[in-house]
């Protein structure tokens, strides 16, 4: 997304939706970054997502929670 004028790359428009979280079928398990705790489980920081309404683009993937002991390959 252009951040000056909130349009969306791909068709100019104007109709930027934010914040949508990007969800998974409950078999399919979480979608997400995963990250280390100081317990044998570790936990997933949730997808969201700005959408442009009008074409279906997603202008921006994120997380909400920063500063996780993210895992890396």
């Amino acid at each position: 997304m252009d951040e000056k004028s909130g349009k969306c790359p791909h068709c100019g428009g104007n109709n930027i939706v934010g914040g949508v979280r990007v969800d998974q079928t409950a078999d399919a398990g979480r979608i997400g970054l995963a990250y280390k705790t100081k317990f044998v489980l570790g936990g997933t920081e949730p997808f969201y997502a700005d959408v442009c309404d009008d074409c279906g683009t997603v202008t921006r993937i994120y997380v909400k929670e920063t500063g996780k002991n993210w895992y890396r390959k």
